[in-house]
């Protein structure tokens, strides 16, 4: 029996463009009209995750106000209970000079994240407050907060890199951009299973 991947969304921009991209998997998509001012609790998290393979978060929602922090946070928590997995997209916020306050929210709920996904120019921007060389960063977020996955794909060259538990993937893909990319692979990533080979085929790595 074909496993069905059930994604639970919330944010903005960037969360639109991986569920856009996202043909397959059975997608709900938290609506907030307006993320600067809104009551998060009036959000049914464990409604909404019941059943769910992924919830898909993005960095900057927490620097969009209060209300957007506050309910990413619940988000995570109840993702705990209820079994889905977190995907974080840290992106670059509207603002570039909060990065580094949209980074530290990152870092201080890290253990709850079950795979990062670094959008290109919030990956030189992290590697730079980090100072460290972009190279290393992947690898450096992995083992400093144990996240089972930290992943990148370079638009320009369609290089994708993923450090995960049991190893890495260096390599290309046919992806067209970084939401094809990471939209397919959270669709093929519970079907193929969380052993290397299952990574590598999930990835979609030529």
């Amino acid at each position: 029996m074909q496993t069905e991947v059930r994604i639970v969304a919330f944010g903005k921009e960037c969360v639109q463009q991986v569920i856009d991209s996202t043909n397959s998997a059975l997608i709900d998509r938290i609506e907030i009209d307006d993320f600067s001012d809104f009551n998060h609790g009036e959000i049914d998290w464990r409604g909404q995750l019941e059943g769910a393979h992924w919830l898909l978060l993005s960095s900057s929602t927490v620097v969009l106000g209060d209300s957007a922090r506050s309910a990413q946070g619940a988000g995570m928590t109840f993702a705990e209970f209820e079994g889905p997995r977190v995907a974080m997209i840290v992106d670059m916020p509207e603002d570039s000079s909060r990065l580094a306050e949209s980074w530290g929210h990152v870092i201080k709920r890290i253990r709850q994240i079950h795979l990062i996904f670094l959008m290109p120019d919030a990956l030189l921007g992290i590697a730079e407050i980090e100072g460290i060389d972009d190279s290393e960063l992947l690898q450096k977020i992995r083992l400093m907060g144990m996240v089972p996955q930290v992943c990148a794909f370079d638009p320009t060259t369609r290089r994708i890199r993923i450090e995960h538990s049991l190893g890495s993937i260096d390599s290309t893909s046919d992806s067209k951009n970084p939401a094809d990319w990471l939209a397919n692979y959270l669709h093929q990533l519970p079907k193929q299973g969380p052993g290397n080979e299952g990574i590598r085929i999930a990835s979609g790595a030529i």
